[in-house]
């Protein structure tokens, strides 16, 4: 027993390894683990992660043109380098949706673990994010992640105006530029309104502005110039964003406008988190067929929030005022703002904004302002939660009665958001699945690798977004995979097929387009040559048997059928 009693480490050295398993942190990190299993679980089985704009990378590196994610395509390209496409694309996949839930748990502003898990599942399970992962917006659901902590630096600026306060908020600001400028936007509209609630607040609004204006200023020249890379470009009209708001006209505001419900309307789906355009395709299955009560359960959802706004009118909460009446008015714009031209009495303020302010029409998708709304609906939510649980020791004096009603009240308040999110748990419920490129890619890739002169490939069938047999998906329509599998430049279209938006207007886009559309009559070789093409690769899927006419064209030779993809070379090319 001495032996034993010898070898354990004093209390004193126990404690703070203690301490820190039951800090806040802690705590934040393993109920954000907790939902991140829950949801994505299922994807941690080998194989590659696909959506419909995340073609499951096997390859990461730089675009073509210089845009706000240049440090993070670079950053996930050395990353790819080190441990792989399928990990590197993964963590940033999983990664996002922990931060989510870590961030915005450590953002609720009042609270115990209960209020702050609550706060955590609202916003990180829910329909929103539900869409966003089908559709593989991944750089968006990063910046969504980053943006409970925005949240966080605002508040503490505004109350704390200063140098630190101030370098924190522009590093959330231009955390978020990088991941997505379209989230700067709806970020830079919520910290607007929290300064206009937190000025009003105060006794001395003049002194306030005084103290805290100049170090507000800091923030923005420190986000402006931190961001200049993309920002400079973009007023020129060049880079990547400068090129999306310049093609951006009527038709694609019409084609990414935010949809209704066939039975409650707009307005009642925007409020839920729904209405993302992508929902009215068709393409994977609504999460309202996983929850066929949402209005009800929504509606419980807002009834705690709206406990909470009503307990910060008394006592202590008073103090959290400036920051609910501002995130009720942000999410009031935001709404508005997300109806854009779907709703008649919105659809005027929308198009003038999009004339007169450059960077607002680069948005496009009105959808993206649901973000906002499910950050104001987590920080609501968790205080109201926090109000409801605080009321029940005040109440009940028999202290097993207290007890089971804590008991009953907290499981109900955590069950809430999470069978409103539910159609997200376990990957989707099976709708989203890892899945592997076939061999016959590998080996063509290892093919045109081996040519010291490959020059550029181009990528058939011509489609933009097509079905693609390997993938596991319920919703097997992505991007092109090629151009981020193989080795070498692939060309590969870049017409959406969307109606209301004009076709691409570059010169490989329209000669190629021409090509396909002229067929067995096509000048194959001597045009793929004029574009600097060698070799063509055909995958088997969707029409491709309609391009046997390539067996017979001048110039062509099939070098290789790997049963899932053909290569051909093009004889005619140096």
């Amino acid at each position: 027993m001495a032996l034993v009693s010898d070898m354990r480490a004093p209390i004193s050295e126990r404690q703070p390894y203690w301490n820190l398993l039951n800090s806040e942190l802690a705590r934040s990190l393993l109920w954000a683990g907790f939902l991140t299993l829950l949801v994505a679980g299922p994807w941690l089985l080998p194989g590659y992660l696909f959506g419909t704009d995340w073609p499951g990378p096997r390859h990461f590196g730089p675009s073509n043109s210089v845009g706000s994610a240049l440090p993070l395509e670079a950053a996930m390209a050395g990353l790819a380098w080190a441990i792989g496409g399928e990990v590197t694309g993964k963590l940033l996949i999983l990664g996002s949706l922990f931060a989510a839930a870590a961030l915005v748990y450590r953002a609720l502003p009042v609270g115990g673990v209960v209020p702050r898990a609550a706060a955590a599942t609202v916003y990180a399970v829910n329909p929103f994010v539900y869409g966003r992962l089908h559709y593989g917006q991944m750089f968006l659901l990063l910046a969504y992640a980053i943006l409970p902590w925005a949240l966080t630096r605002l508040r503490g600026m505004l109350a704390e105006p200063g140098g630190r306060s101030s370098v924190g908020a522009a590093v959330a600001f231009v955390l978020i530029g990088i991941a997505s400028p379209h989230m700067v936007l709806i970020t830079g509209l919520l910290a607007a309104v929290l300064f206009v609630t937190h000025t009003l607040a105060q006794r001395e609004k003049l002194e306030y502005i005084k103290n805290s204006g100049p170090w507000i200023v800091v923030a923005i020249a420190l986000t402006g110039i931190a961001s200049s890379y993309w920002i400079v470009p973009l007023i020129a009209g060049r880079g990547y964003e400068g090129e999306v708001i310049a093609t951006t006209g009527s038709g694609q505001l019409a084609a990414y406008a935010v949809v209704s419900d066939r039975s409650f309307g707009l307005v009642p789906n925007l409020v839920g988190l729904y209405g993302f355009w992508a929902e009215g395709t068709g393409r994977f299955t609504s999460m309202k067929e996983f929850v066929p009560f949402w209005p009800f359960v929504l509606a419980a959802i807002l009834a705690v929030a709206a406990i909470g706004v009503a307990g910060v009118r008394r006592g202590s909460g008073r103090q959290l005022a400036p920051l609910v009446v501002g995130l009720l008015v942000a999410a009031s714009i935001a709404v508005v703002l997300e109806m854009g031209i779907s709703q008649p009495v919105t659809a005027g303020v929308v198009r003038w904004l999009d004339a007169n302010f450059v960077v607002y029409r680069g948005l496009r998708d009105a959808g993206k302002w649901a973000a906002l709304l499910a950050l104001v609906y987590s920080q609501l939510f968790g205080i109201g939660v926090a109000t409801l649980l605080g009321f029940i020791p005040t109440h009940m004096k028999a202290h097993t009665s207290r007890d089971l009603a804590i008991g009953v009240a907290t499981g109900l308040l955590l069950a809430m958001p999470l069978y409103y999110g539910n159609g997200l748990l376990f990957g989707a419920h099976g709708e989203i699945k890892p899945s592997q490129y076939p061999a016959g890619w590998y080996a063509a890739d290892r093919l045109l690798a081996s040519d010291a002169h490959p020059g550029r490939a181009l990528m058939l069938p011509w489609h933009e977004y097509m079905s693609y047999g390997f993938i596991q998906n319920q919703n097997k329509i992505v991007a092109p995979p090629a151009p981020t599998f193989f080795s070498v430049p692939v060309l590969v279209s870049t017409d959406p097929e969307v109606q209301g938006i004009l076709p691409p207007g570059d010169p490989d886009q329209v000669a190629i387009s021409r090509l396909v559309a002229a067929g067995d009559k096509g000048q194959w070789g001597q045009v793929l040559t004029a574009h600097g093409v060698k070799y063509l690769l055909l995958t088997h899927d969707l029409e491709w048997r309609s391009y046997a006419y390539l067996d017979f064209q001048p110039g062509l030779l099939k070098i290789a059928d790997f049963g899932s993809i053909e290569v051909y070379r093009n004889s005619l090319s140096p």
